[in-house]
Parts: C-alpha cells; structure tokens; sequence
C-alpha cells in the first residue's frame, strides 16, 4: 500500500490551507480504514487502492476549490460506496450534516463502522436504499461517477428540493445536459493543471430549471 501523507505539506497548497491538523489526522485515519476494509470489500477499484489518497480523497476535496456548505446544511452523497466524495467533505466541513446513500448492503455495513470509527456519528448518517425510495429532499446532493450523469440526474429529481443543487464528479465528456437542467464543468485541471491524472475530470455542477 501507498503511505497516507502525514502533514499538511503533502496536500496540494490550494487545500493545505483549507483543513486543519485533525482533518488531517482524520482524513488520514478514513485513508488507512478504507485501504483495510477493501481487502474485505470491493470499495475501491483494487488496482487503485495503492493510489487512494491522490486519486481519491484529494480529488473528492478540491470541492474545496470553488465552494463550501454552509453551516447547518444536510447534503446527500448518491452512491456513496466507500463514503466518497461525502466522507472527505464531511470531515472538511464540521458544520454540515450529510447522508452517505447507498444501495449495495455490504458496502453501507461498511461505511458505517468507519463512520463510527471516525466519531462523525453525529453529522453523518449512512442509509442502505436508493435515491427514489428516500422520503426526504434535499438541497445539496452529491455523486462521484456512479453512473452516467443523465441517470443520475434521474435519480436526484426524486429527492432535491426545487432550489436544490448537484455536485457531480466526472469526466469533461459528460453529454448533453438533460432538460430541465442547467449546469457548469469546473476542471480539475483549472486547480491543478501540473496533475495528469486529474486531467479531463472535474465537477458538474447542475441547478434545476425553475
């Protein structure tokens, strides 16, 4: 396995000054808990797993580099698997609530001992469902490509609120935005043009049509 960075130098500077020590610690200790829990689990890719701090949690950050939640607010992570991009940004955002959705069993199982394990029991919940079977509505929802951003565009009309907005992680060729949509890709490679592996991915960025 990779060693988890341990010091707020090993993060890109555009984030460094974003997160203090102990969402260092934390975002460290989720690195090693997930690495651990993907010898049980398929969470991550396992031929990615080596590389789960520069492909995964500093990507699922540089949310960071364009927005905050604010404080108060609940927002839904859609296929949250192995609690990305929701774990990342909840412990990066230590006012805000958040509910990791998922609909494969084992994986939510998972998700929640690491939640435990990470002491965000009190802002973050983890649910085992789909996203139209959820009676709640949100204003913020967030994805990292768990499926094309049409099909999950679907999904999220079941559960946001009519001011709602969704953050969606993929590639730039993302297709036509679905009516009722409109939305802005936010590149990676805007905050870190130097990192070739985030090239041609970034954020989508969708607010309904009113």
């Amino acid at each position: 396995m990779s060693s988890v960075p341990s010091s707020l130098h090993d993060l890109p500077p555009l984030l460094a000054h974003k997160l203090s020590t102990s969402q260092i610690a934390q975002l460290r200790a989720y690195a090693a808990l997930l690495q651990e829990a993907n010898t049980k689990v398929n969470l991550v890719s396992r031929k990615d797993i080596s590389h789960i701090w520069e492909h995964h949690i500093v990507p699922s950050l540089l949310f960071l580099g364009w927005w905050y939640f604010p404080a108060g607010a609940e927002v839904l992570d859609i296929g949250t698997g192995g609690g990305l991009p929701g774990i990342p940004l909840a412990i990066a955002h230590e006012k805000t609530s958040f509910v990791l959705l998922d609909s494969t069993r084992k994986k939510i199982e998972i998700v929640s001992q690491i939640v435990a394990d990470l002491n965000l029991n009190e802002r973050v919940k983890v649910i085992w469902n789909r996203a139209e079977n959820l009676s709640m509505r949100f204003r913020y929802i967030v994805g990292r490509a768990v499926a094309p951003p049409q099909k999950f565009l679907a999904w999220c009309k079941e559960c946001i609120n009519k001011e709602g907005q969704v953050f969606y992680y993929t590639g730039e060729n993302f297709g036509p935005i679905p009516t009722g949509w409109q939305g802005t890709f936010h590149p990676f490679g805007e905050l870190l043009p130097n990192e070739p592996y985030l090239q041609g991915k970034g954020i989508l960025h969708l607010r309904r049509k009113l």
